[in-house]
């Protein structure tokens, strides 16, 4: 490079450093114009808020979703169905997260009268405020219109996000927005959310080793409370081995958060090797350090939910950095290495669950191996001369229905109708739809009668009487066995608990021909979507989706290829926290969740495809904007959680406060 080359470049460095020091010398000047309200003894808008009250957000952010521990409790679950009817339940993930969030909302609220009684409070200017208390409006009339206070006001078993929840994320918000001024504040953030994420990851990295901490003696005395110690060694998780689980209760919900937050470091490190000399080696290291873990955990989670998030957090990058990438082509790559380096050594994890996706998606059925599921591959049908056969597949029951002394069922568009009779399960009258009468045959197996139609071939019936003298026709499709009570009111399906229920044709709407899509996503999608328009406006309380799913649809679950073989499952929630938040809080607070994150999504779009980066906000900001995007993708396959939220919008309110002071900084530059 000759002389007058580097003169240049050194010259653009110092200008470069000069716009610098102008930046953060102009870097918010007190100005009327920048509050909504201000007292009279409020800091100028570019001070620094004390360490103090940073903890608030910074705990909120960064700690809480380590946050482990046993907890018992009593749910009302007899009212339910489809309910074990069991009221004692122990929760390990959600509660005492929930607590924390209350906690930090009510600390919030103090500091914030402090900055009142001490004449300090502000309100800097954001369009976030309004689609803020929108929102929380619809949340509280959604609580107060409810049929299910206690569970709208606390959340659902085990998830634990209802109104109060809810009510504290915006808290939180608004706090953050108000407190961040500053790098130094910013900093009081994304650090302790660098040091829990090394921690998060190094657990990570012990599950998928196969040397879960959590199932450790220590590991286990350390989340159980010391009377639950005698029992200590009875407790397992249901997570099977070497799945990357953390602190967050669902494997998908930690490929979710990481979506977060490898934007963020990979951007971090960017910088960090961009300065050159001005930067020590080891926190070069540190960064790519720490960008690699977490590469590794959501690669280990096997959620390719997570997997849709990071490539639209590529995409977006390319689109908002553009020739910046260019510039950054050495740090870039680098992160690249490090990535297929990653995915090179864990390929046997990402490979399976990639092609699932993709097959899922495509509609193609596959096979699983049946000697590690427990499930038996060969469906038997009973034949007239009573040899079992191995069926290829399953055919499909359009519907099951009971009505008046009937069961009606179609089986592969043929309607069928059985007339019973409940002082004779034997005085069976079948029919088809046009009222044509149909034969049944016994065959070797004593008692299974056969339909002698070659339209319902796989169909079996057989009487049967249970210990109290219960009449009983239990009718058989594909090895799958139906059974109904004779009553006096007429047939009733006889549930895997006990209970006894009228079968009705449940609304679906998509994913017919392939409700295995996204591991069952296309089952309860389908059953979600006709719901939907019972709360266009509000909604049946916050995290109340189990109560309203239609648990009593079993032909739904059986045809849905997930479920097939556990017709009982409870859905407690609809993967996707869109719907979530339709069905527990209203269409309107949607909206109004859509607006907030909409319109700091364009801003942060016209700010930091413009954005010079000479500053530690700038790409802090555009990590957190980048994150966001890969968030929000990721939320339509995962559901809205009090492992994943307290840190999207810890990082949503400080992404909102860098963009303020990018926006503050540009205009005395310009």
């Amino acid at each position: 490079m000759s002389k007058g080359t580097k003169d240049i470049k050194k010259n653009e460095k110092n200008q470069s450093k000069k716009e610098a020091n102008k930046v953060n010398d102009n870097l918010y000047n007190h100005s009327s114009k920048d509050y909504l309200f201000n007292m009279s003894l409020a800091p100028g808008i570019k001070e620094s808020t004390h360490w103090f009250q940073m903890l608030v957000a910074a705990f909120f952010t960064a700690v809480i979703i380590m946050i482990t521990r046993m907890h018992t409790y009593q749910r009302p679950m007899e009212q339910f169905f489809w309910s074990g009817g069991d009221n004692n339940l122990t929760d390990f993930f959600s509660y005492y997260k929930m607590v924390a969030i209350l906690v930090c909302a009510i600390l919030a609220l103090v500091l914030l009268l402090y900055r009142v009684f001490t004449q300090s409070f502000y309100i800097k200017r954001s369009f976030a405020y309004i689609p803020m208390i929108v929102y929380s409006i619809l949340v509280l009339l959604s609580y107060i219109l409810s049929d299910y206070n206690l569970f709208a006001l606390w959340g659902w078993n085990d998830r634990f996000e209802g109104t109060l929840t809810l009510l504290s994320y915006m808290v939180l918000l608004f706090f953050i927005i108000n407190s961040v001024n500053s790098e130094k504040n910013v900093k009081w953030i994304i650090y302790p959310l660098a040091v829990t994420s090394t921690l998060l990851g190094l657990l990570g990295i012990t599950q998928a080793l196969d040397h879960d901490f959590f199932r450790t003696a220590i590991g286990k005395k350390l989340i159980t409370p010391s009377w639950f110690w005698d029992q200590v060694d009875n407790l397992n998780f249901t997570f099977q081995n070497r799945e990357i689980y953390q602190t967050v209760y669902n494997i998908n919900y930690v490929s979710f958060y990481l979506t977060l937050l490898i934007p963020l470091f990979g951007l971090l490190f960017i910088r960090s090797l961009m300065l050159g000399k001005e930067e020590p080696v080891w926190k070069k290291v540190l960064w790519a350090a720490l960008f690699t873990l977490q590469v590794f955990n959501l690669i280990g989670s096997a959620s390719s939910g997570g997997l849709m998030g990071m490539a639209v957090v590529v995409i977006a990058a390319i689109i908002v950095l553009n020739k910046k990438i260019l510039n950054w082509w050495k740090p870039v790559a680098m992160l690249l290495i490090l990535t297929v380096i990653v995915a090179g050594l864990s390929y046997e994890r990402w490979v399976p669950e990639l092609t699932g996706a993709i097959n899922s998606v495509l509609g193609r059925q596959v096979v699983q191996d049946t000697k590690e599921e427990g499930i038996s591959q060969e469906i038997e049908e009973v034949t007239s001369s009573g040899i079992t056969e191995s069926a290829d597949e399953r055919h499909t029951i359009d519907y099951m229905v009971t009505s008046g002394d009937a069961i009606e069922i179609s089986f592969n568009g043929n309607e069928i109708i059985f007339t019973t009779y409940p002082e004779d399960p034997t005085a069976l009258k079948v029919n088809d739809s046009s009222g044509e009468r149909l034969s049944i045959v016994p065959t070797n197996i004593s008692p299974i009668y056969k339909v002698d139609d070659e339209r319902f071939n796989r169909i079996t019936v057989r009487p049967a009487q249970d210990d109290s003298g219960n009449n009983y026709i239990v009718i058989g499709t594909d090895g799958n066995e139906w059974p109904f009570q004779l009553t006096e009111e007429g047939p009733k399906y006889f549930t895997g608990l006990g209970k006894l229920m009228d079968l009705r044709r449940v609304p679906s709407i998509g994913w017919e021909n392939n409700l295995e899509f996204g591991s069952g996503r296309g089952y309860i999608w389908s059953r979600t979507i006709p719901m939907l328009k019972e709360t266009l406006i509000l909604g049946h309380g916050a995290d109340t989706f189990c109560i309203y799913f239609p648990h009593d649809d079993y032909v739904g679950k059986y045809n849905s290829g997930t479920f097939s073989n556990e017709i009982n499952i409870v859905v407690d929630k609809p993967h996707n926290m869109y719907f979530g938040a339709i069905i527990g809080t209203g269409g309107i607070s949607m909206l109004a969740l859509l607006a907030l994150w909409g319109i700091y999504i364009i801003q942060s779009y016209l700010i930091y495809k413009k954005e010079r980066y000479h500053s530690f906000v700038s790409y802090v900001g555009a990590g957190i904007f980048l994150g966001i995007c890969g968030f929000l993708v990721s939320g339509l396959v995962n559901d809205s959680t009090v492992s994943v939220m307290p840190m999207f919008y810890g990082l949503l309110g400080t992404g909102i406060a860098i963009n303020m002071m990018l926006n503050k900084r540009n205009a005395s530059v310009e």
